[in-house]
Formats: C-alpha cells, sequence, structure tokens
C-alpha cells in the first residue's frame, strides 16, 4: 500500500497538537515556538471559525492546515483563509500535500465559503507551482505590515 492509501485526513484533534507543532517551522521559518503555542492551537481546534486539518499516517502528523472563515456582508457568506499549510519535508511529493488541499477544498465548500485566499512567500516557485495546478489561480498583490 502507498502513503496515500494509509494515511487519513481529518479535522484535527487536542491529541494531535504536538505533531502539528513539530511542522510549524517548516513553513513559518522560524527556530522556536512562542509557549502559548499549544494553548493558541487548542483554542483554534474548539473554534467554529477554523478548522484544523491533518492527514496522519499511523497517529503520526505528516501535514496540516488551518481554514480560517470570514464572514463578508457584500457576499452574504464567508471566504476561507487558508493559513501555514505544511507537508512534512520528509515526504514531500508523495501526494500528501494534494490530498490534503482536496479535503480543503471540501471542507471550505461545505462552509459555504465563496473563494479561498491564502499568501505564499514569493521565493516558493515550486509551491506556486504546486498551487496552479490544483486550479488556484495568481490574483492581486500581498501588502504587509510587520507588527511588534
Amino acid at each position: 500500500m502507498t502513503l496515500i492509501e494509509t494515511m487519513e485526513i481529518t479535522q484535527a484533534t487536542k491529541a494531535d497538537i504536538d505533531g502539528i507543532l513539530a511542522i510549524q517551522s517548516q513553513i513559518y521559518r522560524i527556530d522556536t515556538l512562542p509557549k502559548n503555542a499549544a494553548e493558541i492551537l487548542s483554542d483554534l481546534i474548539e473554534s467554529d471559525n477554523c478548522t484544523v486539518i491533518v492527514a496522519k499516517e499511523n497517529g503520526t502528523v505528516l501535514s496540516s492546515a488551518l481554514l480560517f472563515y470570514l464572514l463578508i456582508p457584500a457576499h452574504g457568506k464567508p471566504y476561507a483563509l487558508l493559513e501555514g499549510m505544511v507537508v512534512d519535508k520528509n515526504i514531500r511529493g508523495k501526494g500528501v500535500g494534494t490530498a490534503l488541499m482536496k479535503k480543503i477544498i471540501a471542507v471550505a465548500g461545505e462552509k459555504g465559503c465563496y473563494k479561498i485566499n491564502f499568501t505564499s512567500g514569493k521565493d516558493r516557485a515550486d509551491t506556486h507551482k504546486f498551487y496552479e495546478n490544483l486550479g488556484f489561480k495568481k490574483w492581486g498583490l500581498e501588502f504587509r505590515m510587520d507588527l511588534k
């Protein structure tokens, strides 16, 4: 059996917190997590405005993503903001990310979202190609101001 056949993609539980946090540095380019990271993630797992999705094999988190729902009055429904989608660097290229993204798209549709937005570092060309192969389009520009 292949990895894709043996893994499960599901909504995260609090039992997944350590596994999710273990791969966060691979997406956020950080050396250490803040002391309250587990508490924040626990709150997000319980939130109605966010779905934390994981791909796991034998209980080990291989990939994770946060999907936030932002209600927009002009559309009368939410859009989904995808944040922190990461596949463990040791298993990239095996279809895990594609499977996770298909689940993310399905969940956003089930929540009645009219679009999915996310940002990606401009230096991640391979990642951009991955998203484009899934049907996402480059749209607009990201403007950012880092705050303390």
